[in-house]
């Protein structure tokens, strides 16, 4: 099931939740929709982004992944040109 198919049914919303094992503090969480419908040539795929400032309180000890924009991926990268109409499986950006 597509992404876009969760958030339509959920009237837009996804909710996530923070692993307890995340250290407290203060973090720039970003959400990402990926539009493919265009993604079978360069540039590909396009990118919907919202980002949201939280506060971890009461955490662990573990630091979560974090990634730098620019920088995550490359036009290069498994998914920002594919073609959904014949791929057997999709690979996000930046989790190859």
């Amino acid at each position: 099931q597509w992404g876009s198919d969760v958030l339509f049914i959920n009237g837009g919303y996804l909710n996530v939740t923070i692993p307890s094992c995340v250290k407290s503090g203060q973090y720039l969480f970003r959400a990402e929709a990926i539009s493919l419908s265009s993604a079978t040539q360069y540039p590909g795929a396009q990118f919907f982004t919202s980002c949201a400032q939280i506060e971890v309180t009461g955490g662990g000890d573990a630091e979560p992944d974090t990634v730098s924009f620019p920088g995550a991926y490359t036009p290069t990268d498994p998914g920002i040109v594919t073609n959904i109409y014949t791929v057997q499986e999709y690979t996000v950006p930046g989790q190859s």
